[in-house]
């Protein structure tokens, strides 16, 4: 009898660990949103008035899916891995019906860019040394600030291009936009592969910096979102020991926005960095619906990205601002630094734009 009580015993226990993977599922698909994934479309040369131009930069070690049609030049970068690195730029045009915020994603058909983002022209770029001449050309006269935008969790790469165009467009960025495309899965079950992905892409974006901020001719303002918070920690832990100091001085500060990183190990992220970045700046919010399901997942109560209290982090050089209860985030709260207009506003002027 007690061998089948024990067998019951651990039928229910499996049966509940079931039930458990599968309401993190839906919730995390809940997040992700059902609708058909992200895509860049691309009309060359299409004219609006009053549409606005946003010009973005990608360095990517994302695979080349399709690299004989240069139709799709940056649409090609997939979700495998790739150990070289790719460059491309993309001109997104902005159209005047723009909402601060939002992404005006066209649907499969009917796509108008007086209503939508769309892609106007597109060049990959065959070298680093050619991405690096077309970044010094965009750069604004006397001004050597480029802004790297490192993505998070379960984003393809049309995703992580249009968000830069809206946060370059929405955060008045004069300065060059650069996206950091490393290979999510784009796709709310591939957390345990985007997490691989992120130990996969240190040596990347840390060979991508240092090309960056060679002979001091660039400064770079690095931003990291989500599980791509993982990722810029890690690369930053990882030069400051290999001893080459020269990249963290010539970085012009660092934000972590909704950053999913256990606040054990950022702690000792940061004490592996030296000299540490400053201005710093945490992005947190308690509605979080993303990493509220983290914390739950790893047992603990909160992410770094939900702390409850900036007190929390008194003790770091850094500087917390607390998002949480802004109206007009995205529905779990994972990007209201960059949909809600309360939240760009206030960010924008911390930033003195």
């Amino acid at each position: 009898m007690r061998h089948v009580a024990d067998t019951t015993r651990f039928a229910v226990l499996g049966l509940y660990l079931v039930l458990r993977i599968l309401v993190i599922l839906v919730l995390v698909a809940g997040v992700g949103g059902c609708a058909p994934r992200g895509a860049l479309h691309f009309l060359p040369g299409a004219e609006v008035e009053g549409a606005a131009i946003q010009r973005v930069f990608v360095a990517t070690n994302r695979n080349l899916a399709q690299p004989d049609d240069p139709r799709i030049v940056a649409q090609s970068f997939g979700a495998t891995r790739d150990p070289a690195l790719h460059y491309a730029r993309l001109d997104i045009s902005i159209p005047p019906t723009h909402a601060e915020g939002q992404i005006e994603w066209p649907g499969a058909a009917n796509v108008d860019p007086a209503k939508h983002f769309v892609v106007t022209d597109s060049t990959r770029l065959a070298s680093q040394r050619d991405f690096l001449r077309a970044i010094d050309a965009a750069l604004p006269t006397g001004s050597k600030e480029v802004v790297v935008f490192v993505h998070g969790y379960n984003v393809n790469n049309a995703e992580a291009v249009y968000r830069l165009a809206q946060i370059g467009h929405d955060f008045r960025a004069r300065a060059p936009v650069v996206a950091y495309s490393w290979p999510s899965a784009g796709s709310p079950r591939g957390y345990v592969y985007d997490r691989d992905s992120v130990i996969f892409s240190r040596d990347g974006l840390e060979t991508f910096l240092t090309d960056l901020t060679a002979g001091g001719k660039r400064r770079v303002l690095l931003v990291g979102h989500s599980m791509g918070t993982q990722l810029v920690m890690e690369v930053l832990r990882q030069i400051s020991i290999s001893g080459d100091k020269s990249v963290l001085r010539r970085l012009n500060g660092v934000a972590l926005i909704s950053p999913d990183i256990d606040e054990d190990v950022f702690r000792r992220q940061a004490a592996r960095i030296s000299p540490f970045p400053e201005p710093f700046l945490l992005a947190v919010s308690q509605d979080d619906l993303f990493l509220n399901i983290s914390a739950w997942m790893t047992g603990k109560p909160t992410r770094l990205g939900s702390i409850g209290t900036r007190d929390a982090l008194s003790d770091l050089p850094v500087q917390v601002v607390d998002l949480s209860g802004l109206e007009g985030g995205d529905r779990g709260g994972q990007s209201t630094a960059f949909t809600a207009p309360a939240a760009i506003e206030r960010l924008r002027s911390l930033a003195g734009r």
